[in-house]
C-alpha cells in the first residue's frame, strides 16, 4: 500500500462515496482512508478504533508509528491541493 494508492482512494472517497471507504477495498486500504478523511464513524462501524487501524495500516504500509503521522499529512496535504 503505497501513498499514492490511498491518495486516489481518498479522493475516490471524497467525490464518489461521501468521504467513506468503499467495502470493496481491501481492509487495510479501508482503514487507511478512514484515518487520513478522520471518519471515525466508519471506524467505529467496523470496530476499530485508530489504535488498532493505525496498527494494520502501519504493518501494511511497512511504516513505523512515527512515520505514520507524517505519511497522513503527506496525504492530507495532497487532497488539500486538490480543493485550492
Amino acid at each position: 500500500m503505497t501513498k499514492d494508492e490511498i491518495t486516489e482512494r481518498c479522493r475516490w472517497a471524497r467525490d464518489h462515496n461521501e468521504n467513506h471507504p468503499s467495502q470493496q477495498w481491501p481492509t487495510g486500504q479501508q482503514l487507511a482512508v478512514a484515518l487520513v478523511l478522520r471518519d471515525r464513524s466508519w471506524l467505529d462501524s467496523t470496530n476499530h478504533t485508530t489504535e488498532t487501524a493505525t496498527d494494520l495500516v502501519c504493518e501494511q504500509a511497512g511504516l513505523s508509528v512515527f512515520e505514520f503521522t507524517g505519511w497522513l499529512n503527506d496525504i492530507r496535504a495532497a487532497l488539500e491541493s486538490d480543493q485550492r
